[in-house]
């Protein structure tokens, strides 16, 4: 019996690590070709990669490879003929003192656009991407609380995201 607690045991301590270990196996693209409309579709794959990658990776592990996957998304989205995003003030003020919080935003926004194409909107893309800052905020790793954020996520607890972004965002 010791032993089969231990097998089990170790199994599923197995099983953390490989989960962990692929919460972190994304790499972004090494001087990525993006000029092409071709180009920006042959890249979506890494976009959802990347934003899955910013979200899920504390805000406190890996920053120099934090700093590629951003840039590479930053890069992504600022040159896509297919998607205008503005950062405007309510932005701003939404990760504030928190800057690592706008790429999560950035590349959860585009990750909307791509994985919902026929319906995607800026207000849905908004809305994801102000989701997965929240995320990344309640971990309170690396943040500094932000009364807008906290603002945010009690709005979203009841059901009144919507009304402040279509309010804030002019979509």
């Amino acid at each position: 019996m010791k032993k089969q607690t231990l097998v089990i045991a170790f199994l599923f301590a197995l099983v953390n690590l490989t989960t962990i270990h692929a919460q972190t196996t994304f790499e972004a693209p090494e001087n990525p070709v993006l000029k092409t409309k071709q180009d920006f579709l042959k890249f979506e794959p890494q976009i959802i990669q990347a934003a899955k990658w910013l979200e899920e990776t504390d805000l406190d592990k890996e920053p120099e490879k934090r700093k590629k996957v951003s840039a590479f998304v930053v890069q992504y989205v600022s040159d896509c003929p297919t998607m205008n995003l503005v950062i405007n003030e309510p932005l701003v003020k939404i990760y504030d003192k928190n800057s690592p919080l706008l790429t999560v935003f950035i590349a959860n926004y585009a990750k909307n656009f791509i994985e919902n194409k026929t319906t995607a909107t800026k207000l849905t893309a908004t809305k994801a991407g102000i989701l997965s800052m929240m995320t990344v905020y309640n971990k309170k790793i690396n943040i500094v609380k932000s009364k807008e954020m906290d603002k945010l996520i009690n709005l979203a607890e009841m059901d009144l995201l919507d009304d402040y972004i279509k309010d804030k965002f002019k979509q």
